[in-house]
């Protein structure tokens, strides 16, 4: 059966104005994520570029050649800008334009301009190119847990080695002398159904990325709490779970520290909810300074907050709770009138059996924080102290925070 150059060049051109107006849709929906809306751009942009590609003849020859493949040229340069914006990093205007100009210039030029075969060498180098920095681009953020991700990748480095492929393949068969049209060559159909296939994919991949990423987005914000930006209770229960899943593969007991903002009513009643809602906030960045950033904590109600570590001894535990009560208490006073700020009690426990419920284990550390309150809160005070020989951690006034690079702290959080 004998291929329809042109009915094929319909069919490329339909399907990527429609899969370009599906991204733009799809961007136009989160206004969080807005790389869908270049690449919307993009596909209709290279979708012009096609089709003006596909009239020549009919049209002048700056119209079908050097227009057509600046566009497609730009498509591409603007699915670059989308990838880098997809990952929060900086687009100028000008790199978008770099390869269109750079075909723009080697048309000028009476050897490129005038040879069908060196044009199609030339475009396929910068398709390509701009294919590799795409998927160069889209990797650079393969932390991020998008299972789209890779495909994307593969795609694009699959499709920018056969452009590559395509300058040795139109040396060895080039169009025959003479040839008006790059659809005269043997090599044609194969690389408009490889085009339009890549064009398919991508699209799909692209549009599956933004969704993960919105996916992910909306996962993250159901289990962090908005106001600290900590985790909530939910979240901080399921990492709960898995460190006591840890705990049966590394049976070293875990420590649970319960918080609780001392007179955190009366700050509320005397100075209002905004004060409040800065001191809960100021006690989640100074926890989480001082525990690090890799040690489970979360906010788990109203002005309670609890972590969750692997710690060989209740000593520890009780120590790396009172640097947190120290370091709060220092940083408040210094923020504070008269040198008096908001102070916290801490109840420490110790959990060796990893079958022990996580809410059990809270509950002893909430009687040991019942504890601290009853002795004049800003302190800690550890539940079965004296069967783990823990030393009773007394209150005291404000103390300078201390040294966190100490060995024996980075050793008992893991850091």
């Amino acid at each position: 059966m004998r291929l329809d150059i042109h009915t094929l060049a319909i069919v490329t051109v339909f399907v990527m104005v429609l899969l370009g107006g599906l991204l733009l849709f799809a961007g136009s929906q989160n206004r969080a994520i807005r790389s869908p809306i270049l690449w919307g751009a993009a596909f209709l942009l290279a979708a012009t570029g096609v089709a003006l590609a596909a009239v020549r003849g009919e049209v002048p020859d700056w119209m079908s050649i050097h227009l057509a493949n600046a566009l497609v040229l730009a498509g591409m340069g603007v699915v670059w800008a989308g990838a880098r914006l997809f990952d929060a990093r900086p687009i100028h205007l000008v790199h978008m334009a770099v390869a269109p100009a750079l075909w723009i210039a080697a048309c000028l030029v009476p050897a490129i301009g005038g040879d069908i075969n060196r044009r199609t060498i030339v475009v396929s180098g910068l398709i390509a190119a701009l294919a590799l920095l795409t998927a160069r681009e889209i990797w650079r953020g393969h932390a991020e847990p998008l299972l789209s991700r890779w495909p994307a990748v593969v795609t694009l480095l699959v499709f920018g080695f056969a452009m590559f492929a395509r300058i040795p393949l139109t040396l060895l068969v080039p169009q025959p002398p003479g040839a008006y049209h790059f659809t005269a060559s043997p090599l044609f159909p194969l690389v408009a159904f490889g085009t339009l296939l890549f064009t398919v994919v991508l699209a799909f991949l692209l549009l599956n990325m933004a969704k993960e990423r919105a996916e992910l987005q909306h996962k993250i914000a159901s289990m962090i709490d908005p106001l600290s930006g900590v985790p909530n209770r939910r979240a901080f229960l399921d990492g709960a779970a898995r460190l006591q899943a840890q705990q049966r593969l590394d049976p070293e007991p875990l420590a649970v520290m319960l918080f609780d903002l001392d007179r955190f009513k009366a700050i509320n009643d005397r100075f209002g909810h905004g004060t409040g809602d800065a001191v809960l906030q100021a006690f989640a960045a100074s926890a989480t300074r001082t525990l690090g950033a890799d040690v489970l904590f979360g906010r788990i109600g109203g002005e309670e907050f609890a972590a969750v570590l692997p710690v060989d001894d209740l000593g520890k535990a009780a120590g790396i709770a009172d640097r947190v009560r120290r370091n709060f208490a220092a940083e408040a006073a210094r923020r504070g009138k008269d040198g008096h700020g908001p102070t916290v009690s801490v109840g420490v426990t110790l959990g060796h059996d990893p079958q022990t419920p996580i809410t059990s284990l809270l509950g002893r550390a909430d009687r040991a924080l019942y504890g601290a309150k009853a002795k004049g809160r800003n302190r800690v005070e550890c539940a079965d102290a004296a069967a783990e020989r823990a030393p009773d951690v007394v209150a005291a006034e404000a103390q300078q925070p201390v040294d966190l690079g100490e060995p024996r702290w980075r050793r008992a959080v893991g850091a």
